[in-house]
């Protein structure tokens, strides 16, 4: 069997919204690839998808030693992330992670780990789910010096923004999008700013190879009292991301709310859309657009990530 032919042995952490979805196509999926174990808390659970062939661990340690090709960090927090990839990189197992928040601010870190163990570290999914962020921004990097990026990076206060428009109450449209996947039980890492900030870090990252101090973030939240500003205004309403660097090489971040001109890839980026411009110090402009919150969307962000793993 030639290399390209082998089957990837894939270790999923966390079975939640994203990582079940990872799991079920995984276990639905030909012989490229084949879910060998989970990181669950507790084993017992009922899950979605045959688990014959599974092998559930409840601890870091026990995961990684199932002798993996590449663990898809799915876990919602962000400490437990950064330990679990720290960990597997070390040992030389790669990483699909969709935990922007065990990212932010160490990426430098986590890339040197995995360089001097021939690991990969991958993690488009943890920026702009369907939209191809990360991609772009590499692509625009390749042609020269980015001096800019704007974006719609959080497709849950989007969806808020949207149903806010369309007449719901701040409670209502924060529960709508729980409802629909898009939101946590706890919403303020998304009202708060939070992540757009984490995710503010890993584009700056991948733009100008440095990472942002993330207490140095313009950030604004989304509350009742801003939501009503906002609709008295008038106008479409966006949270826009945005990174500078000058030309003394300063790097500034932020995520505020701005009125967007209507028919702009901002007023046309609704409900759960994600949307990225970059613009290079030669004018050249590149964009980016796609759902940005879901199951569906990070998980063939995820797949695409470890097509690159064969």
């Amino acid at each position: 069997m030639s290399s390209n032919d082998r089957t990837l042995k894939v270790g999923v952490a966390g079975l939640g919204v994203v990582g079940g979805g990872v799991a079920v196509r995984l276990t639905k999926g030909g012989p490229a690839r084949k879910l060998i174990g989970a990181l669950v808390r507790d084993a017992s659970q009922p899950r979605e998808f045959p688990t014959d062939d599974v092998i559930f661990a409840t601890s870091i340690p026990d995961f990684v030693a199932q002798e993996l090709d590449v663990i898809v960090d799915a876990l919602p927090d962000g400490e437990a992330g950064f330990a679990l990839i720290e960990q597997a990189l070390s040992q030389g197992v790669s990483i699909v992670s969709a935990n922007k928040q065990a990212l932010a601010g160490r990426l430098e870190q986590l890339h040197c780990v995995a360089r001097a163990n021939a690991a990969a570290l991958l993690y488009a999914a943890a920026v702009g789910g369907g939209a191809p962020m990360i991609e772009t921004v590499s692509r625009a990097r390749a042609q020269g010096p980015i001096e800019k990026i704007s974006a719609i990076v959080n497709g849950t206060v989007n969806f808020i923004l949207t149903k806010l428009a369309d007449g719901a109450n701040f409670d209502d449209a924060v529960r709508q999008a729980q409802d629909a996947g898009f939101a946590e039980p706890d919403p303020s890492a998304d009202l708060s700013g939070g992540d757009a900030r984490a995710k503010l870090s890993i584009l700056s990252y991948e733009a100008f190879g440095a990472e942002i101090d993330l207490n140095e973030v313009k950030t604004e939240s989304l509350t009742p009292e801003r939501a009503a500003s906002m609709l008295k205004a008038g106008g479409v309403w966006r949270q826009i991301s945005e990174l500078r660097k000058n030309a003394a090489g300063l790097i500034s971040a932020s995520a505020t709310f701005q009125q967007v001109d209507i028919g702009s890839v901002f007023a046309d980026a609704r409900y759960q859309d994600n949307a990225l411009i970059v613009m290079t110090a030669v004018g050249e402009m590149f964009s980016a657009c796609g759902e940005g919150a879901g199951r569906a969307p990070t998980v063939d962000s995820i797949f695409c990530d470890l097509e690159q793993l064969k």
